[in-house]
């Protein structure tokens, strides 16, 4: 009977052995380590990657759009006016001063210092005058028409007491061009009419740093012309999303844009925007675009940082030696989340509780670069349900820099 009940126990233990093991390789993990390359979505020129190939490599302007935009050339085209919406303006009265006291208001014969135009109802706006952005107001009238323009009656030139001074609550903001009040999206928002050339002198700096410029002794430069290029393209190609009273905006839905500068509302020194490095690069491509076989302008999308392949899409997908440059801090990179906050982000997404998070996997990538590539499809394991989501979905879900990445 011993040897029977030994067998016995041992039988027991394997069997609690079993039952452990796997209750043991199923906890959910308490965290997900990302290992990732690239900042953004990858499609286009990779601004870090143009500054690597000027740089490190010594490439000009037009190679490295050549070497981006494939399948497209430089050509230039006759000078436009863009009107860029000013989005924070969405529901909110136009208030704008100008230093010189010089401004012009459609309606309105004579010049004011200040004006405040408020939208009353469709196709109708109130319009006053006043001393500065505080007022005091006097009524000039009202208007019925879709937009109302104010203006310089002088040349602008680089003057900034001549430019526009849009009045928020923080302070103004310079802008060359015109600023309107316009009826748009059910309220009135405000627009700033401005020659390309001239909204491209604040987008350049916002797109990339000046400095820039004078890196590898000057060889930066380079990346800067291609990327005041890239900019006035994707400008200059057209955006429809905004209808005939807007051709771009002025966030990263369209290109960063901040007019000339800023000034705070108790303070006197104007922090400028624009900057000399970055207008030498636009005034050296002046009108310069990319455009395709057939004619067209192209959509020059461009990114921070490709990882070291460019995603491919309207231009062929490049290996991108330039992107391992020194300075960027993005081409490879790491990030730990919690599987709380995994939960969190995908319950939001799905709008419903999922349960525990489990696991990635069911991964389905494009094979370009290390890691196997950008991903194009992973699922996520919940108890509640799997979900499975494109890798640009689970960029956005999670917040994570682009969708080339692996978990640890």
């Amino acid at each position: 009977m011993a040897p029977r009940r030994l067998l016995t126990r041992l039988a027991l233990a394997a069997a609690a052995t079993l039952v452990v093991l796997p209750l043991t390789a199923c906890e959910p993990p308490a965290s997900v380590t990302f290992q990732g390359r690239g900042w953004g979505h990858g499609r286009g020129m990779s601004q870090w990657g143009a500054l690597g190939y000027a740089v490190d490599h010594g490439w000009s302007g037009t190679r490295i759009l050549d070497h981006y935009y494939g399948g497209t050339t430089t050509r230039t085209v006759t000078a436009t006016d863009q009107r860029v919406y000013l989005t924070a303006s969405r529901g909110r009265e136009l208030v704008v001063t100008q230093s010189a006291g010089r401004l012009r208001v459609d309606g309105y014969g004579a010049d004011v210092r200040a004006t405040r135009v408020a939208r009353l109802s469709a196709g109708r706006f109130r319009v006053w005058r006043g001393t500065g952005c505080n007022g005091p107001w006097t009524l000039v009238g009202d208007r019925s028409a879709g937009e109302v323009v104010v203006r310089s009656s002088i040349a602008q030139g680089d003057d900034p007491t001549r430019m526009l001074q849009h009045c928020t609550g923080s302070g103004t903001r310079y802008y060359r061009g015109e600023l309107r009040a316009v009826e748009a999206l059910g309220t009135v928002v405000t627009v700033n009419k401005v020659a390309t050339e001239l909204m491209l002198r604040s987008i350049v700096p916002k797109e990339v740093s000046p400095y820039w410029a004078d890196l590898g002794g000057g060889r930066g430069a380079a990346a800067v012309r291609a990327q005041a290029v890239a900019a006035r393209s994707y400008a200059v190609s057209g955006d429809t999303r905004w209808g005939s009273w807007a051709t771009t905006c002025d966030s990263s839905q369209c290109q960063v844009y901040g007019g000339y500068g800023t000034r705070t509302a108790s303070g006197s020194t104007i922090t400028k925007v624009e900057d000399p490095r970055t207008t030498t690069a636009v005034a050296a491509t002046a009108n310069q675009v990319r455009r395709r076989a057939d004619g067209r302008v192209a959509r020059t999308e461009f990114g921070s940082s490709s990882g070291g392949w460019t995603a491919g899409g309207d231009f062929p997908a490049v290996r991108d030696e330039g992107d391992d440059y020194a300075g960027n801090a993005n081409h490879a990179w790491s990030v730990t989340l919690g599987r709380a906050t995994i939960e969190a982000a995908y319950d939001r997404h799905q709008g419903r509780d999922l349960g525990t998070f489990q696991s990635f996997d069911s991964y389905a990538r494009n094979g370009l670069g290390e890691l196997g590539g950008r991903v194009t499809r992973v699922r996520a394991r919940f108890s509640g349900g799997d979900v499975t989501l494109t890798g640009e979905q689970v960029r956005s879900v999670l917040g994570l820099k682009s969708n080339w990445f692996a978990t640890a």
